[in-house]
């Protein structure tokens, strides 16, 4: 009815209109039409091209083993934090790690038969000195006794000799040995305070298993000499361990290599079965990181002139009809960045025409609702 309605109206127009007239009008019409449908296409800032994109990590093997496990195939997706892979090293790493772990336990239990002997030595050496300095503080006290009764002898002798009761032969006698006392009794306390310093470092090497050299003030001992030996040897042995448990830790880096990514993705490609043996750095699969997903746009150049990076665009799935907005993080050529010359401007191959790459990031709600679908065709209108 409107179609009919529509062509009575032109009808009448026409009849009533001349027909130069009639002609112009409708010349007019269509003009303008065209200028409007032209005018929309040329100011419609809309990507040449489209698609999703993401980022791509290769996983190598970092040992020499045989794939005794493999989840997933070319194509299938995966959670985050889930197995994709597990290696188990060759005969060979897993021999090294049995004999490098069992020279390690050996090692640890003749460290701590040394500790426990050199802790055993370092109590009979407390004992021995405690020992040594009740003796050595009696032989003080007699020796100061000696000193005090021949220092008062001395004075006694001399008040005879000025009366002529004594000869002076008998006075010097017992100034001599006053005097001789006087000296022992000096080095008596210095043996007595060096005694006393090494009971003090002995205590406190039984609290905290010093492996320092013991050095004492007197003769080495036999119990000094082999105090020294072990403590030498338990620092050989702790020297020893720490450098087997370096061993044991490379050696089970290197026995097993289980490949669990901290991101969700798909499997790009595999170049593995379980069975197939791998030697250390080859290349086992490519994944996509679905949390690193985006879109690449290309556009006409004259389009872009104040298009700026943080600008919001709009982004149409033609497939599931979705829209969404991202904004731009990057700008650069339609060719890639291979030209750098040595003052950092980029040269292009030349082109039939002058395009831009528009790389876009997109919303996290939207990284969900794309399920990791990579390739896809997408409309960007800026």
């Amino acid at each position: 009815m409107e179609t009919t309605a529509l062509k009575g109206w032109i009808e009448g127009v026409s009849a009533k209109l001349p027909e130069k007239q009639w002609r112009r009008l409708a010349g007019g019409g269509l003009a303008g039409l065209i200028v409007i449908t032209g005018g929309s296409v040329l100011l419609r800032k809309r990507s040449i091209e489209a698609y999703t994109t993401a980022d791509v990590v290769s996983v190598y093997s970092p040992i020499q083993g045989v794939v005794k496990q493999q989840n997933l195939t070319a194509g299938e997706q995966f959670s985050a934090g889930e197995m994709l892979l597990d290696i188990q090293a060759s005969r060979n790493d897993a021999s090294k790690l049995a004999s490098t772990t069992l020279k390690l336990r050996q090692t640890e239990a003749e460290l701590n038969a040394v500790t426990q002997e050199l802790q055993r030595y370092k109590q009979i050496n407390v004992a021995r000195l405690e020992s040594e300095v009740d003796r050595a503080e009696r032989t003080l006290q007699d020796l100061e006794a000696q000193q005090r009764r021949y220092a008062s002898q001395a004075n006694r002798y001399r008040d005879l000799v000025k009366t002529g009761a004594m000869d002076e032969d008998t006075l010097i006698g017992s100034e001599t040995m006053a005097t001789s006392l006087a000296q022992r009794v000096g080095n008596q306390r210095q043996d007595l305070e060096n005694l006393r310093l090494e009971l003090q470092s002995a205590n406190a090497g039984i609290n905290t298993l010093m492996d320092t050299p013991w050095r004492s003030a007197r003769r080495m001992e036999i119990m000094e000499v082999e105090l020294n030996r072990l403590a030498s040897r338990r620092k050989e042995l702790l020297d020893q361990r720490d450098q087997l448990q370096q061993e044991v830790a490379a050696a089970q880096k290197r026995s097993t290599f289980v490949y669990r990514p901290q991101f969700p993705g798909m499997i790009l490609t595999s170049r593995t079965s379980v069975g197939d043996e791998v030697n250390d750095g080859n290349l086992l699969l490519t994944a996509v990181n679905c949390n690193k997903m985006r879109v690449e746009a290309l556009f006409e150049a004259s389009k872009l002139k104040d298009l700026r990076l943080g600008q919001d665009v709009r982004i149409e799935w033609p497939l599931s009809g979705r829209r969404s907005t991202g904004q731009i993080v990057s700008l650069r050529g339609e060719q890639s960045l291979s030209g750098l010359e040595s003052i950092g401007a980029a040269k292009f191959r030349p082109a039939h025409a002058d395009r831009s790459r528009v790389l876009i990031e997109l919303n996290p709600n939207d990284l969900k609702a794309q399920q990791c679908r990579l390739g896809e065709r997408v409309r960007v209108d800026l």
